[in-house]
């Protein structure tokens, strides 16, 4: 890859406060109705948004989702020990949670840098007070390239998956005489 093909896209990145109003989790469970949470998942949320708030993080806003929320990129080490027990309580509502009611599993890993959450974290706008812009988007993308791209290989596999129907020897059964 070129430098000018990784400097083709640079997310927006602030520096925001983050501003959650307590809520008991009764409310966390009447906003995800329906979404197959238990009552112990609501309660985790409510941990996890209480830990962040007021926190201080630096946030990114990307084209790829349309710029629909803040995403946790960083933060300074002296809150790492919130975001820690923030992140090991969202794990417990994840749909895929690696640390599920094993704290002590999630704190060695974290504290060794092999911690990686399974998705990322966001924040809705209204919760984030932007306090400092540190890089604006750039977005170099050349969208018909990319759409010409994805054309081709999809012509390609198409291709293929045809040479290899083409080529395959049909079964045939054996008439009797």
């Amino acid at each position: 890859m070129t430098k000018e093909q990784e400097r083709q896209y640079k997310p927006k990145i602030i520096r925001g406060k983050i501003n959650i109003p307590y809520r008991d989790w009764k409310e966390y469970r009447e906003e995800y109705r329906g979404q197959g949470f238990t009552v112990s998942d609501y309660k985790n949320m409510q941990k996890a948004d209480q830990y962040f708030n007021g926190l201080e993080l630096y946030l990114s806003s990307w084209d790829y989702d349309h710029h629909s929320s803040w995403h946790l990129y960083n933060w300074d080490k002296s809150i790492d020990e919130r975001v820690k027990l923030a992140l090991y309580h969202a794990e417990q509502f994840s749909p895929f949670p690696a640390y599920r009611d094993d704290f002590e599993g999630f704190c060695e890993d974290w504290e060794a840098g092999e911690y990686s959450p399974g998705a990322t974290y966001t924040f809705q706008h209204c919760q984030v007070e932007v306090l400092e812009v540190l890089q604006e988007e750039e977005n170099n993308i050349d969208h018909e390239r990319v759409q010409k791209a994805v054309r081709q290989a999809r012509e390609a596999e198409y291709q293929k998956r045809r040479r290899e129907r083409a080529t395959k020897k049909k079964y045939r059964p054996k008439r009797r005489k």
